[in-house]
């Protein structure tokens, strides 16, 4: 019985997962107990195989300890194969969307991490101790930043999945605009997110609910009509009927698109917000800032883009919590800044 006892903080976190999303899975902090649940369970997991196959020999130690360098090492590849695959699809993303700031975001991030990698390998094979220092101590933050990232990206999956598979009937459906082509013309993406919103619509009334679509967007400055007005007649135009749609054509961005899609839908219950898969979690999180009940729904977006909208999307949530995250960064910085003060006096003594 005395393994069960090793249990028991990740059963606290699973339940503490569990009642979270069952009270309103729209939180970022969801995530965070998510991986924190995962991680214990692998941690207990494998602490107990190593007990039972351990008989405190050499020979198993070593192959526990063989076992933790192979983990190790596999880490250290998913980092660099992940780091290479941001330097290619910036460059995809260059060549195919121009020099943006998604793409050299994408672009800086993976260099840094293979830069990080190729500078441990070195400090490993040529014994390059003056660098094990400063990568241990960059470690901190990134670590921290990693892991929040972990948590948002395998949360966000696993919303996109559960709002797909067993999403309920609704009373209105709005579709977030984006950029229109040439100015006026629904491009490949809006045109995934109005086929998504219209799927659920469909759903819905096939449920016996009386929904109303709501197309929402406002003209940019190089726009030649709102998106709202192009969206509505892309919808039309392929047999959705008039008096179920609603065009919401003054706001400029996720947050007032939900804020004046709720003053149109006041007292009508459950809705839905259809956007690319990317953007689904955080308009989520914005939509339960807003007090709208209901949940989001996320289109196909072209692979190529996914991973740098994925990036600024999670940069996006860092802002909005900016206080908080920059104190810890802040404080996990402190060692690596010490550091250098001292490598730095150090250098000016022996001047």
């Amino acid at each position: 019985m005395a393994w069960l006892l090793d249990w028991i903080p990740t059963l606290i976190l699973a339940v503490w997962f569990g009642i979270g999303v069952a009270r309103d899975s729209r939180r970022f902090g969801l995530g965070i107990l998510l991986v924190l649940t995962v991680g214990s369970a692998i941690v207990t997991g494998l602490a107990q195989l190593g007990e039972a196959l351990s008989d405190g020999s050499e020979a198993e130690t070593m192959a526990v300890a063989i076992a933790m360098l192979v983990v190790l090492l596999l880490v250290v590849l998913v980092v660099a194969i992940l780091g290479g695959f941001l330097v290619v699809n910036a460059v995809t993303m260059w060549r195919k969307e121009g020099l943006g700031l998604a793409p050299r975001v994408s672009g800086v991030l993976g260099g840094a991490m293979v830069l990080y990698v190729v500078a441990g390998l070195a400090a490993v094979i040529f014994s390059l101790n003056e660098l094990v220092g400063p990568l241990l101590l960059i470690g901190f933050p990134a670590a921290y930043l990693g892991f929040l990232f972990v948590s948002f990206l395998s949360y966000s999956l696993l919303y996109g999945w559960a709002t797909r598979r067993f999403g309920r009937a609704v009373d209105a459906v709005v579709v977030l605009g984006s950029g229109l082509g040439g100015g006026e013309r629904v491009t490949p993406l809006l045109a995934g997110r109005l086929e998504r919103g219209r799927a659920v619509y469909e759903k819905s009334v096939a449920a016996g609910r009386a929904p109303v679509l709501v197309v929402s967007g406002g003209k940019g400055d190089d726009e030649h009509l709102s998106e709202a007005e192009a969206m509505g007649d892309w919808l039309v135009e392929r047999g959705f009927e008039e008096r179920s749609l609603l065009r919401e054509d003054r706001s400029t961005d996720t947050e007032e698109n939900l804020e004046f899609s709720a003053k149109m839908l006041e007292g009508r219950g459950d809705v839905v917000v259809a956007t690319s898969n990317y953007h689904a979690f955080r308009a989520a999180i914005v939509m339960r800032k807003a007090g709208i009940p209901g949940y989001t729904v996320g289109c196909r977006t072209a692979r190529y883009y996914w991973p740098s909208a994925t990036i600024r999307e999670f940069l996006a949530i860092l802002l909005e919590h900016s206080r908080a995250n920059l104190v810890i960064l802040i404080l996990l910085s402190l060692p690596m800044v010490i550091y250098l003060f001292n490598s730095l006096a150090q250098l000016i003594g022996l001047m």
